[in-house]
């Protein structure tokens, strides 16, 4: 482990958008909102991001916590280790999800004393009215982690909405199934509006949840137009303000507020692609943030690259969207039907692609895509040792990736997602001082 700084020695990274420099103020008006609720009385909802609820908790009126985005700002704040280790001495073991453990032992600590822990970054994280799960195949803490929280706060109601997905086979398609998949979680959606009108006195107004989804279905369009632009040589913006400018489409979805941010950057990228301002002067190397959550104690990582030559045009991680338009949705008028087979076809969007393909599946194809579309040089996986949902999958990918691009080089990087004990910014930086001679090597030939 290096060196811990102190705060007033810690470099901060550097954005390449206005953008992405918007962002800090924008997460810190959300908690300071989660906190004037408690105080007015208002219901607050401990919510994972991406979990198809975010539209029904803004029709509601129901202020959501992100429990992972609090635990990613004590982790940027580098102040996780005191409440990964209250949660340790609650008998968690430290291998769990480093998200939920930081989650764990905030909670832990604000309930033992009655008043938030001394000095929390950004002034904290309120206590709930209630806390949505989200059953989605993806990860545990999705489904335990408020459950574990309620041995704190046991007076606090969990809802875990079941959000599963077509599996992808090659041996049959998707559409012979989706229906059932649709209904079910139709169902699901149901009996959370139904949970939330229960426990926090609020009515659905389902003409609201419509215009509201509208509002979203124009954010995951105008999202992914911005993104798109990424494609430019030299690139506008990298995956460093990627990792900022997620905060709208994770947090933010279904307000205005998300909509005009991405319509904003969407106007920046443009014009720095009309005056040819790239994320660096002089851009040797295209680079694909090919899976894994970053470290975020240590995101100044992505300016050593730059430094190096290298920029970071696309990445898997927090690109949660498609176009709306490209989906093949049906028109239906019930609006959480218009959720679920949003839902469906969004995970099924590379299932033929993946079918033509011997050997590959939908998360290789989204790597192809981005290696043709984007110009990529060399891809960059991190694998973070505390979140077993996503990250043992990557080699795999990458060995996939192989097969049909034998030279191109990758990098796969080792730490965690918020606990700093397990990151070495020496030998970190030398890997990347070894993958960038790589990249050299393979361009010269």
């Amino acid at each position: 482990m290096t060196e811990e700084k102190k705060p007033e020695e810690r470099k901060r990274r550097k954005t390449a958008t206005e953008a992405a420099s918007r962002v800090g103020p924008m997460v810190k008006a959300a908690l300071a909102e989660n906190l004037r609720a408690k105080e007015e009385g208002r219901p607050i909802a401990y919510s994972f991001i991406y979990s198809g609820y975010d539209e029904i908790i803004r029709a509601m009126d129901i202020v959501p916590a992100w429990t992972e985005n609090y635990a990613g700002v004590c982790g940027v704040k580098r102040d996780a280790q005191r409440f990964l280790e209250k949660a340790e001495s609650e008998n968690f073991s430290r291998s769990l999800c480093t998200y939920a453990l930081c989650g764990l032992g905030f909670d832990s600590w604000r309930e033992e004393t009655g008043e938030m822990p001394p000095n929390p970054p950004w002034g904290g994280q309120a206590r709930p009215t209630v806390m949505l799960g989200s059953g989605q195949i993806i990860c545990d803490p999705r489904y335990k982690w408020y459950q574990a929280a309620q041995h704190y706060m046991p007076d606090v109601p969990v809802y875990v909405a079941g959000l599963p997905y077509p599996p992808y086979e090659d041996d049959y398609d998707y559409r012979d199934v989706q229906g059932y998949y649709v209904k079910y979680i139709v169902e699901e959606l149901r009996g959370l509006v139904a949970f939330l009108e229960r426990h926090t006195n609020r009515k659905m107004d389902w003409d609201r949840l419509s215009e509201v989804i509208d509002i979203s279905d124009r954010t995951w369009n105008m999202i992914s137009e911005a993104y798109d632009l990424r494609k430019a040589v030299p690139c506008p913006m990298g995956t460093g303000d990627a990792m900022n400018t997620m905060v709208p489409m994770t947090f933010m979805m279904g307000t205005q507020e998300a909509y005009d941010f991405f319509k904003d950057l969407y106007d920046e990228l443009q014009l720095k692609i009309a005056n040819r301002e790239g994320v660096i002067p002089d851009e040797k190397y295209r680079l694909l943030w090919g899976g894994g959550l970053p470290s975020w104690f240590a995101l100044t990582d992505f300016n050593y690259f730059n430094s190096k030559g290298a920029v970071f045009p696309a990445e898997v991680t927090y690109r949660l969207v498609e176009p709306v338009y490209n989906l093949d949705l049906p028109r239906v008028s019930d609006p959480l039907e218009h959720l679920a087979w949003r839902w469906v076809k969004y995970w099924a969007y590379r299932h033929d692609k993946a079918r033509k393909r011997p050997g590959s599946n939908p998360d290789v194809e989204r790597l192809i895509e981005y290696i043709e579309d984007y110009k990529i040089d060399g891809v960059v996986m991190h694998e973070a040792f505390s979140c077993r949902s996503w990250h043992p999958g990557l080699i795999w990918q990458l060995n996939q990736l192989k097969r049909i691009y034998r030279d191109i080089p990758s990098l796969i990087l080792e730490s965690d997602i918020v606990d700093i004990s397990s990151y070495n910014e020496a030998d970190t930086r030398a890997r990347i001082d070894a993958f960038i001679d790589t990249l050299e090597a393979v361009k010269s030939r």
